[in-house]
């Protein structure tokens, strides 16, 4: 190659350089794509003012946290992750943290709880929904399912359970946790007992706080990734709680709880079920889901254990939880 051929050569490479540095400049100034943000708003019903955060498009898929009391912002923010396939929708119950509070001489229940579902679901013209409840809040969402089967197309039930029987079940097993782990609280809770106080008592109440954190988590640590809300009104009510669980809450199962059972509405129930559980979950046990998932007529239903995970395992493994939900609501 003659010298002007060389020459020719290497200032075209050194144009497409310059020419590649600069479109990377022009591409580093342009403004990063904002994360999709949840928008706020509140609908009305019969009971009050219902408040919902909402994310994403798509079908609509209405989240009912736990407790009972707790806020939609003890869900974290996790659920985010499926805003490219389903609308997800957060809300606070009636009596729970932004919402308004029950009218005096009404009672907080699962069957009252789903009435906010229904008023969500109308209000947002939203259509046929898919419906998640974690935790005590699998039992308004089966409360739903019973009064309105076919608006659910999808439910999903986490970390649950579906009657007062599984509830007492929960107790008992979070009962031999502290005795075999935790032998120390658990005497203290006996003289508390023996000196006829109540599990409602705030005293009863700071000794379990001791053992919660191993019964919840298969790895403490990742509770760190589930943050509490520092907004005292997002605190879980405990007046919601003792309506629901009754005034012994930690030893027997009462309130509005102690009759309830959705049994037939899993076993008549027209939608696909998936039915969640943490291996480590001392809370609401993997036994349980199976026994809801029995339930459920053949071929609608799925079970799915995650090894690695307590009472919230689309925290502890998060990643897989999302992969397993997505490929559920995708399915059909």
């Amino acid at each position: 190659m003659t010298n002007r051929a060389t020459h020719g050569v290497a200032r075209l490479a050194r144009r497409e350089l310059l020419g590649f540095l600069a479109a990377s400049a022009a591409l580093a100034t342009l403004p990063a794509t904002a994360a999709p943000a949840r928008s706020t708003g509140y609908v009305t019903g019969p009971y009050g003012r219902i408040r919902y955060e909402k994310i994403g498009q798509g079908p609509a898929l209405i989240l009912v946290a736990g407790g009972p009391g707790a806020s939609l912002r003890s869900l974290g923010t996790q659920f985010d992750a499926l805003a490219d396939i389903r609308t997800v929708i957060y809300f606070d119950n009636i009596g729970r943290g932004y919402s308004d509070r029950l009218r005096p001489g009404l009672a907080h229940s699962p069957q009252r709880d789903a009435e906010d579902i229904e008023t969500l679901r109308t209000s947002l013209n939203l259509g046929r929904i898919d419906l998640l409840g974690h935790s005590y809040g699998g039992f308004p969402a089966l409360a739903y399912l019973q009064a309105h089967d076919r608006e659910v197309r999808h439910l999903v039930l986490s970390s649950t359970g579906h009657s007062h029987d599984a509830w007492q079940a929960n107790i008992d097993s979070y009962a031999r946790f502290v005795e075999d782990q935790y032998p120390e609280v658990w005497e203290a809770m006996l003289a508390l007992r023996a000196a006829g106080v109540k599990s409602s008592d705030e005293r009863f109440h700071k000794l379990m706080a001791r053992a919660d954190a191993e019964a919840y988590w298969y790895d403490v640590a990742n509770k760190a990734k589930l943050p509490l809300s520092q907004d005292p009104r997002e605190r879980s009510s405990r007046d919601v709680y003792l309506s629901i669980l009754g005034d012994d809450p930690e030893v027997k199962v009462g309130g509005s709880m102690a009759t309830f059972d959705a049994s037939s509405a899993l076993a008549g129930t027209h939608a696909r079920v998936l039915v969640t559980a943490g291996r480590y979950d001392r809370i609401m046990m993997p036994k349980l889901a199976m026994q809801m998932a029995r339930l459920v007529p053949q071929g609608q239903g799925r079970l799915e254990i995650f090894e690695r995970s307590g009472h919230s395992p689309w925290v502890e493994e998060q990643d897989r939880y999302m992969q397993v939900l997505r490929e559920f609501l995708l399915a059909d």
